[in-house]
């Protein structure tokens, strides 16, 4: 099929028109020859079952009186039908009784055997086979046979000339056909040719001209108002273009300023480092040592003028000597702060239950003295993190459930969620929520935002072990430091739960 499809258009309208013209016509012309052809065989098996009838009564007086040369007298008469070939009668018994043949035939066979009455169209021969009948009695049977070859004879000229008047009629459809085909190819072909040329050259300037009101006229007015609708769009993404390359090359302009600028600012971040590096230097040896100085001198004096000095005197220096020390202890969460923003993490798989471990060994003296139960309810899983990192998370936060808990019966809960089961507390769905819980003292919801601030206490200074107040603010950091968050859930009084993810960890 795939030739036919690559045809021209015209030979396609050309050929379906002589297909179908050729079609009707031989199927018109084979149907009145078949009609025909039948219908004289019905008029010829009648014709001859008349004269079969007129033979047989005919032939009832020689049947009845045995007179065979009446018989084939009157059997001879059928030569005044020159189509009747062999006449034959039988008695009532089926003898033979009488017979005709017409001369040049030498066949005395007859084809049909007694019985009832029968018509048989065989080769170029009709066989006709009746009974004699006389008052309803059977007085014997006559046989005819007659020739069909003047009927064949008129069906071949039949034939020829249907099959003239077929190729008269096919030649004028294709005169028809090629007239036709090229008021109706055309307007298509120049179709073609102007989508060939829109495509292969890129011509949007070509037209289709069609004056036809018709379904090929309304296809060409479109296709015109089509490539009218494409170069208007053409010239207006031409503006377009012409626009965006302007607005790129401003953009362009403005990104190399902007690059330069992070480029300085870089250079000047680098700087700001620096100096930050060496202004934690000049922290660590310079300011810390004179705070050292005093609380030596302050020892040395409580020591060396004990007796010279009465109780008022003995209380400013150890305040003097508690506030050197809360000054250092300022200074080095300062210091660890800074340090926990700028270094590198060591990201590595860690199994976190060693983490826990690692915690609760540190601790096991403290927890121990306080009767404090630590719950683990099920095996905690293993993330990327650094590892030293969240050991302090962990100990900061179990530090603070121990300190504010004033219950007698303490316990510290550790463990996690997955997202089904967090209720969608700002979980990624495919990471975990770690949590550590405690029956503590708790905290009110007004200040429950202000705990991860540095240096804010909740608490006099002394209460509660004391402390200065940067440990949540360190695990705020280092969580945040993973791609992840911390918030708290508390009820005064009852205890606090501090939840807090992993997010941009790889779940080993």
């Amino acid at each position: 099929m795939r030739p036919l499809r690559d045809l021209s258009i015209r030979v396609k309208l050309t050929g379906s028109l002589i297909a179908v013209v050729s079609i009707v016509l031989l199927l018109s012309t084979v149907a009145g020859l078949v009609e025909q052809h039948r219908s004289a065989k019905t008029a010829m098996m009648s014709q001859f079952s008349v004269l079969a009838d007129a033979l047989g009564d005919a032939s009832i007086t020689p049947l009845v009186f045995d007179d065979v040369d009446t018989g084939a007298e009157v059997l001879a008469s059928a030569r005044l039908e020159p189509k009747i070939l062999f006449v034959q009668t039988f008695d009532a018994n089926g003898n033979r009784f009488a017979s005709y043949q017409a001369p040049d035939f030498a066949s005395e066979e007859v084809v049909l055997p007694p019985g009832e009455d029968q018509f048989l169209f065989e080769g170029e021969f009709l066989h006709v086979s009746k009974s004699i009948d006389r008052d309803g009695a059977t007085m014997g049977r006559i046989y005819l046979r007659a020739s069909m070859k003047d009927l064949y004879a008129t069906t071949r000229h039949k034939i020829f000339l249907a099959t003239l008047s077929l190729l008269i009629c096919l030649f004028i459809a294709i005169l028809l056909g090629s007239l036709l085909q090229r008021e109706i190819a055309r307007p298509i072909l120049e179709l073609a040719a102007a989508t060939k040329k829109v495509s292969g050259e890129g011509d949007f300037s070509a037209r289709v001209h069609s004056n036809s009101g018709d379904e090929i006229g309304v296809l060409c007015d479109g296709f015109n108002t089509m490539l009218d609708q494409i170069q208007q769009r053409d010239r207006e993404l031409e503006k377009h273009r012409a626009h965006l390359e302007e607005l790129v090359r401003e953009r362009t302009s403005r990104l190399e300023a902007q690059t330069q600028e992070l480029t300085d600012s870089n250079a000047q971040l680098e700087r700001s480092n620096q100096e930050l590096d060496d202004f934690a230097y000049i922290v660590s040896h310079d300011l810390k040592e004179p705070l050292r100085g005093i609380s030596r001198y302050s020892s040395f004096i409580a020591e060396d003028y004990a007796g010279k000095l009465d109780e008022a005197g003995h209380e400013k220096l150890e305040t003097l000597q508690r506030l050197c020390l809360r000054q250092e202890n300022l200074i080095d969460s300062l210091l660890h702060y800074s340090r926990v923003g700028r270094a590198e993490l060591a990201i590595a798989p860690t199994d976190l239950n060693d983490v826990i471990e690692q915690v609760l060994d540190m601790m096991h003296i403290t927890l121990e003295e306080l009767g404090i139960e630590v719950r683990v309810p099920r095996h905690l899983p293993t993330v990327a993190c650094d590892s030293v990192r969240i050991v302090e998370v962990f100990r900061n936060l179990i530090t603070n459930a121990v300190k504010y808990n004033d219950k007698a019966d303490k316990w510290i809960e550790i463990g996690f969620q997955q997202h089904d089961e967090s209720g969608g507390n700002g979980l990624n769905p495919t990471g975990f929520v770690f949590y550590v819980r405690d029956n503590g003292i708790g905290i009110r919801e007004k200040h429950q935002e202000s705990v991860f601030r540095i240096f804010k206490r909740l608490h006099a200074r002394d209460k509660y072990g004391g402390g200065t107040g940067a440990g949540l603010t360190f695990v705020k950091k280092i969580v945040e430091r993973h791609g992840g968050k911390i918030w708290l859930e508390s009820t005064y009084g009852e205890g606090t739960t501090f939840y807090f993810t992993l997010e941009k960890g790889i779940v080993a």
